[in-house]
This record gives C-alpha cells, sequence and structure tokens, in this order.
C-alpha cells in the first residue's frame, strides 16, 4: 500500500462518524488554488484531507510560463483549531492550522484525469517530473468581527503561512454570509433555510520556499461566493451551518512568475457541500472557458470532519 492510500484511508476511516457540520479554514496554498479563503464563524477543530495539484503543462500539450516546471501534488493532512472568544474577546475569533503532506502524483493526479477530466470529457493533464517529498506547512489567523444586520458578519484580519512551499503574512476583509433572500423555511432545531452572500478582499506578502522557488512578492485576491442552506445561530452570535452549497468564484493576481518575473494571474472557481459534520470543496482554474476545458495548471480538493462538533454530538447523547 503506498503513502497516498494510507492518506485516503485515513481521512474515510475518520469521516464515517455522524455529527454537526463542518467547516475550516484552507491551509495553503489552496487559498492561490482557489479554494474559499473566508475565516470561520464559529469555534471548530477540524481535520481532513486537502489535495493541491499543479501541472506546468495542460491537456491540449500548452506550457504554462512559470518558474515552477514540474508537477506538484500536495497531499495535504490537516489538523484546524478555530476559537471564538468570550467576554471582552466576544467579537475575536483566533485560527491555527497545520497540514503535512506526502508530495507526489498521487491521488490528484487521479482525481484530476480518472474523475474531472473524464466526467467533462477534456484530455487528460500529463505530469513532469513529479515532486516526491515531505512538506509541511502551519497558517495563523486572528480576525475581529463586527454586526451588519447580523451579528459577526463583517471581518477584519490577518494571519501568516510558514512551512516547506513558501511563506507568506495577509492582511484580509469582507462579509460572511450576510441574509440576501427572505427565510423560506423555520426550525426552532435545525434553524432557517435561507440564501446568503459573501465577499472576501486580501492582499498578502510572500516569500519562496523550497518547493515554490520564485514567488511574487505581493498578490491582491477577490473572492465572491453565494450559498444556500439552513443557518441556526448560538446564543454568542455564531452562525452555524446545518448543511450547505456554496459557490465561489476567485481573481487573484497570482503567486506564480514567469522567468521574466512577471506574475502570472489566476482565476478560479469553487463548489463546497456541507452536512452533518462533513464537509466536502473542490476547485479549479477553468474560469477561463468553464464549459469547454481546464486551462490549468492548478485544481484541487478537500475532504473534512469536525471533530469538536462530534465530541459535543456524543457528550450530548451519554448525557441523557
Amino acid at each position: 500500500m503506498n503513502r497516498w492510500h494510507v492518506c485516503a484511508c485515513s481521512v474515510l476511516l475518520i469521516t464515517g462518524i455522524n455529527g454537526s457540520p463542518a467547516w475550516s479554514e484552507s491551509p495553503a496554498p489552496s487559498v492561490h488554488w482557489g479554494s474559499t479563503a473566508f475565516p470561520d464563524q464559529y469555534s471548530t477543530v477540524t481535520t481532513g484531507l486537502t489535495l493541491n495539484r499543479f501541472t506546468p503543462i495542460d491537456g491540449t500539450g500548452g506550457k504554462y510560463d512559470s518558474t515552477v516546471t514540474n508537477t506538484l501534488g500536495f497531499n495535504l493532512i490537516t489538523l484546524s483549531w478555530t476559537q471564538h472568544w468570550g467576554g471582552n474577546w466576544k467579537d475575536w475569533s483566533t485560527n491555527l492550522t497545520a497540514g503535512i503532506s506526502p508530495t507526489s502524483d498521487e491521488p490528484s493526479q487521479f482525481f484530476q484525469n480518472k474523475v474531472v477530466h473524464q466526467l467533462r470529457h477534456l484530455p487528460p493533464v500529463p505530469s513532469v517530473d513529479p515532486r516526491k517529498e515531505t512538506d509541511v506547512m502551519i497558517d495563523g489567523s486572528v480576525t475581529r468581527w463586527f454586526p451588519l444586520l447580523q451579528p459577526k458578519v463583517l471581518f477584519v484580519g490577518g494571519g501568516f503561512s510558514v512551512g516547506t512551499i513558501y511563506q507568506q503574512g495577509f492582511l484580509r476583509a469582507g462579509i460572511r454570509r450576510l441574509q440576501i433572500s427572505p427565510t423560506f423555511y423555520c426550525s426552532d432545531t435545525w434553524g432557517d433555510i435561507s440564501l446568503r452572500a459573501s465577499v472576501l478582499g486580501r492582499i498578502s506578502y510572500q516569500d519562496n520556499g523550497a518547493a515554490l522557488h520564485a514567488v511574487r512578492n505581493t498578490a491582491g485576491l477577490v473572492q465572491p461566493a453565494i450559498a444556500f442552506g439552513q443557518y441556526r445561530r448560538t446564543a454568542n452570535g455564531e452562525t452555524i451551518p446545518t448543511w450547505e452549497i456554496e459557490f465561489a468564484l476567485m481573481w487573484d493576481s497570482g503567486i506564480f512568475v514567469n522567468p521574466l518575473g512577471e506574475s502570472q494571474k489566476h482565476f478560479a472557481w469553487s463548489l463546497a457541500a456541507s452536512t452533518g459534520p462533513l464537509r466536502f470543496e473542490t476547485w479549479n482554474d477553468s474560469m477561463g472557458n468553464i464549459a469547454t476545458r481546464d486551462f490549468g495548471p492548478t485544481y484541487g480538493a478537500s475532504l473534512t470532519l469536525d471533530v469538536l462538533r462530534v465530541w459535543r454530538y456524543f457528550s450530548k447523547e451519554q448525557s441523557i
């Protein structure tokens, strides 16, 4: 059994539990690949598997104009902790996310070519001298929340990412899950069904790592999103989705540069679904012509489980 099979089996074993909804902040480098980059609206402890793939050539043989010349398959086994604090710090939250990756061509090559590209009838993306190393990333952030018609909707904050892939410090601000539709259905237990909108602006300063030897020094990112789901609110104003489907777009000035030092703009979309303690998200960079082809060079997906919600669920059951 190779190491990516071990990663996948570990996540599948964990995710066999049922509980409450899952969410977590995206580990680096997911934010520049196209994953949603919003801060958590409630306290979580999540674990899971996050895949981020880079290929320097697309399915038609076209080369991506970048200093990165080999295939990168980051298979991050992650643990993420977000805490919304109380008392004098009730409008503040912090996050710490750690991930370790047996970097290789699988399983991201399988999901990109055998699943996504086959479903969309696209040519497979070839691999070029895949990186085979163990990569580590640690991310942290601090967020200040403000009300906007509802508690904890506006946010502003900053954070960092350090590790073997690249180094980064960032500032971000935006709106998270602002209700933009009437309430379609009400439930005292499970919350209200509605349509909600989010938007994020982010500026980051970046430096090189062992995997990415030449990155753009600064990058700007904008990400709008719209979600449909059932939401309940805790006593201290945290908004928790009972279930949710969210679609997001991303415009990034780029983390990659070409040999002349010119940045490569990045456009991507993301689709996420959460129910119970589980959340699945996939992202891709085919916004250039989403209906016909995948322009490359990136692809990603994640499956996470909120173990804090599972623990609270079983603790509640045992106390009855």
